[in-house]
């Protein structure tokens, strides 16, 4: 009897596997196969839009890539009894195991790996497209794709690799350059320094000739997109890392001297904001991350946000302040008593320790009320990845190691004037013409 069921059970099952020839092989209504998931036009803006996406990860600009290197090199105090977040960066206890270092790493990889996926399936889509205008689409995407992994990658290489020495690049270690999806399950030993650099220049060669984009001042469109201003900008920030200072010259001038697209906030003159308070251009931009100065921010809705950069120096509930980390002294004494940016960045409070501690706290990132405005606050504010002063710094520090302390000066005189009231001229030279311009960078990237 129960060989008859065994036979019977078996009958079934082959009849079964029969008529659903194939069925296993089918995939679910919610999943495609890799080689299907980029055949179309609508599928790589698709792509484009995860890619941006993907620099909103809070490990990356609105998180640990931002908060760690300033916790770890001391612009900020621990609190006693703060809650140790980011503790062992700023203790200097940094583990190979380390999740918020690993997450940043990961986080800049993953990012590759989406533009890489877009690089192996475009040619693909370029096969079913009719018309220029089609083309012209495509292109403009793949612009953005090769502009987001260079700058994935020149992240890599800041936060993961020795500076940059032109006598030994060749020799220091760079990065691991994967460059396919398709082929993830390869090894990759790390390229040099000197190669992972002039990978990352190849894409922005590319970049450039593929992205057409502009803002104009007065106007916040394209600014939350890759635009040819912030391939320039880029290339400025990566030449100063390469100690190539004519080159970081040339890509910072192109960014300064587009006056019709970038201009310089004022932190000092009176503004009325939009909801009718008191205000200054800059303050403006820091609370609702718009304004003419920014080259590139990453775009946040009250329903799609990043991380929250303001928290650990805020952690303020109904009743008081509880910041776990507070500006270092030797910070807050570069600003002078004129500077209009110290009202934006700082806020002197009396927190909500037990120990009665009184002090000035980072208030750079309060929350755009936009973005906070729905629940409870988190302190959310739009990473400005490049910013119009940036450029202004490069080109006085790359001056400065041309040897041409004037112009050098003069790059300091008019950043400066948008931000000190009443201020009349840089005028050092030597070391301490270049002291001032790392204490200005202090200053503005705070």
């Amino acid at each position: 009897m129960n060989k008859i069921k065994a036979y019977s059970l078996v009958a079934a099952l082959l009849c079964v596997t029969s008529s659903c020839d194939g069925f296993l092989d089918k995939y679910p209504d919610s999943a495609l196969p890799q080689e299907k998931a980029m055949e179309t036009l609508k599928d790589c803006q698709e792509v484009s839009v995860g890619i941006y996406s993907s620099f909103k990860n809070p490990a990356l600009y609105s998180g640990a890539l931002t908060l760690l290197p300033d916790i770890q090199s001391d612009l900020v105090y621990a609190v006693k009894g703060y809650s140790n977040t980011y503790g062992d960066t700023y203790r200097w206890a940094i583990q190979p195991n380390n999740t918020q270092v690993e997450s940043v790493f990961a986080g800049l990889y993953k990012t590759i790996s989406r533009c890489n996926f877009f690089m192996d399936y475009k040619d693909g889509v370029q096969a079913t497209l009719t018309n220029q205008s089609e083309h012209d689409e495509l292109n403009r995407r793949l612009g953005d794709v090769y502009f987001a992994r260079a700058l994935a990658y020149s992240e890599l290489i800041k936060t993961f690799c020795e500076a940059y020495d032109p006598a030994t690049a060749e020799k220091q270690l760079g990065v691991s350059l994967a460059t396919s999806y398709i082929e993830k399950d390869q090894v990759i030993a790390r390229s040099s320094l000197q190669k992972s650099y002039e990978f990352v220049l190849s894409d922005l060669e590319q970049a450039e000739k593929l992205i057409l984009r502009t803002p104009a001042v007065g106007s916040n469109d394209g600014r939350q997109f890759f635009t040819k201003g912030v391939v320039s900008a880029l290339k400025a920030r990566v030449y100063l890392y390469m100690n190539d200072w004519t080159n970081a010259v040339k890509y910072a001038t192109q960014v300064i001297e587009n006056k019709s697209a970038y201009a310089l906030a004022d932190a000092y003159t009176p503004l009325q904001a939009s909801d009718g308070s008191t205000t200054t251009e800059f303050n403006h931009m820091f609370t609702y991350d718009i304004g003419s100065e920014i080259i590139w921010t990453i775009s946040m809705s009250d329903t799609d946000k990043g991380g929250s950069l303001g928290r650990v120096f805020l952690n303020q509930n109904t009743n008081a302040y509880y910041p776990d980390y507070v500006p270092a002294n030797w910070a807050l004494d570069l600003f002078s008593a004129q500077d209009g940016r110290y009202e934006t960045y700082f806020k002197n409070v009396k927190t909500g320790y037990s120990h009665g501690l009184t002090c000035p706290i980072l208030n750079k990132y309060p929350g755009n009320p936009i973005l906070d405005g729905n629940g409870s606050r988190t302190f959310t504010n739009m990473p400005k990845v490049f910013r119009l002063a940036e450029m202004y710094l490069i080109r006085s520090e790359a001056y400065y190691n041309l040897k041409n302390e004037s112009k050098a000066n003069m790059d300091l005189t008019t950043l400066r004037r948008s931000r000190i009231k009443s201020y009349n001229a840089s005028s050092a030279s030597g070391e301490k013409l270049f002291e001032e311009i790392q204490n200005e960078r202090v200053c503005e990237l705070f």
